[in-house]
């Protein structure tokens, strides 16, 4: 019996630290409207808490095929069953969207014992891994270099950690035109772009971000062709799973949604801009390298995103195969659970926001995602 919990505070949660945080009214309004989504990869018997039972059970309606089995419940019905033992604390199995500092108090303030949670070290450590700075220095250098040695010169990326102004000006001294990026944020509010030099704005956003998190990570200017990501699962042993493809679109750095299609569908697709064989192995080495420096760290869902750059003077596209390391489950998951049979249409996946709240739209490709537009995605 497992507990699923959307918090899409997450990553807000990860940017303040150990400061007091109090969730903005649009991270409050997205789990309101949609806190019913774990109940899509959800299994029978299991618990999906919501805001408010009525409504989510309405919206959860209106996707057929789904939920089937699992319980919405609120905060003060998971608080009633773990009293009275219909919920048993020491069977259950816990599962947010994200694992911070948040959502761990919150579920022992309804009565999950201190036992069932993390610990206060386990979750600090969630939020270092999740950090720019992290992978900066511990993942995308060893990543790219280990993918080129197998492919030569298909892949790129690099990151650079910055503690201070006089470190950034002599960065920009070699890399004209950047992309600053705070280490934790949400939905690409944490980044700015430079190009020769700072205006005042940028410099004080900055100034002020290497003053409130350490430092900023800065990233060349890359010339992306399309999105494109990969998802995986680590296990209580360790061990990462590719799960599958993620092919989405951003609109000024936000997700705006996601192709809902078989796997072979999506890497036929991908295949138009590079080989299978550098999909199969930038999967493969990415779970290879996560399994080491994830081992006792971390349990869970998480998604590297990725992009495939054009290089002026060069007639092949190249992959960057980590540009954000999400310690966490990302809408890529949610896509990968609504996944079409091969004899079912595929689908757009997108959350609308309109009128002052938030829906959850699928949208059917009656003509096939090849016989489509799509520069849409």
């Amino acid at each position: 019996m497992t507990l699923h919990i959307f918090n899409p505070d997450h990553d807000l949660v990860l940017a303040a630290g150990n400061e007091h945080f109090t969730a903005p009214k649009a991270a409050r309004t997205l789990y309101a409207d949609l806190g019913f989504l774990p109940a899509l990869w959800a299994n029978e018997g299991d618990f999906v808490l919501v805001a408010e039972m009525e409504s989510a059970n309405e919206r959860l309606r209106h996707i057929k095929g789904r939920g089937k089995g699992v319980q919405l419940i609120d905060r003060d019905t998971l608080k009633r069953m773990l009293a009275d033992g219909s919920i048993n604390c020491s069977t259950l199995k816990i599962e947010p969207w994200g694992w911070d500092k948040n959502v761990s108090e919150l579920l022992e303030g309804l009565g999950v014992k201190a036992d069932a949670l993390p610990t206060t070290e386990w979750l600090e450590g969630v939020r270092c891994i999740s950090s720019r700075e992290w992978v900066s220095d511990n993942l995308l250098p060893a990543l790219v270099s280990q993918l080129n040695n197998i492919h030569p010169a298909n892949f790129l990326g690099a990151s650079f950690v910055v503690k201070s102004m006089e470190q950034l000006g002599k960065l920009l001294q070699s890399h004209t035109q950047v992309v600053v990026k705070a280490p934790w944020s949400s939905s690409g509010r944490g980044i700015r772009y430079i190009e020769n030099s700072p205006d005042p704005s940028t410099a004080g956003w900055c100034a002020n971000m290497m003053e409130k998190q350490g430092c900023i990570t800065v990233e060349p200017y890359y010339n992306k062709v399309r999105d494109f990501g990969m998802e995986f699962n680590v296990d209580a042993n360790g061990h990462v799973r590719y799960l599958g493809l993620s092919i989405f679109k951003t609109s000024k750095r936000t997700y705006t949604g996601s192709l809902l299609a078989t796997e072979a569908t999506k890497t036929q697709y991908l295949l138009q801009y590079v080989d299978a064989d550098v999909l199969k192995t930038t999967a493969y080495i990415i779970a290879e390298m996560l399994s080491r420096l994830l081992a006792n760290n971390y349990v869970g869902p998480l998604g590297v995103d990725m992009m495939l750059v054009n290089v002026e003077g060069e007639s092949k596209l190249k992959v960057h195969p980590c540009v954000e390391l999400n310690l966490r489950r990302t809408m890529g998951h949610v896509a990968l659970a609504l996944s079409p049979l091969e004899t079912e249409p595929q689908q757009l996946m997108n959350i609308d926001y309109s009128k002052g709240t938030y829906h959850l739209r699928l949208h059917t490709l009656a003509d096939g995602l090849l016989n489509t537009s799509i520069a849409r995605l």
